[in-house]
């Protein structure tokens, strides 16, 4: 699962600025990009997607043969 989820950092700790309903101790990934780095709107740029692509798990089954539709 990819949330964005806008954070402060203080003292050593990032802090959700909403709830983000996750079980307590849940081990997650966490992505930072400065605020003023990213255009305005809600989405990711598509480096930062790419970079995601590249280094989760979460796409992973992209490799697999069958999910390429482009290729004859």
């Amino acid at each position: 699962m990819l949330q964005v989820v806008d954070a402060i950092y203080e003292k050593g700790t990032f802090k959700p600025l909403v709830d983000v309903r996750l079980p307590e101790r849940q081990k997650v990934k966490i992505v930072f990009v400065l605020e003023g780095a990213m255009p305005a709107a809600d989405d990711l740029p598509a480096w930062a997607l790419a970079k995601l692509a590249e280094q989760s798990p979460s796409f992973a089954f992209l490799a697999d043969p069958r999910e390429d539709v482009y290729s004859p």
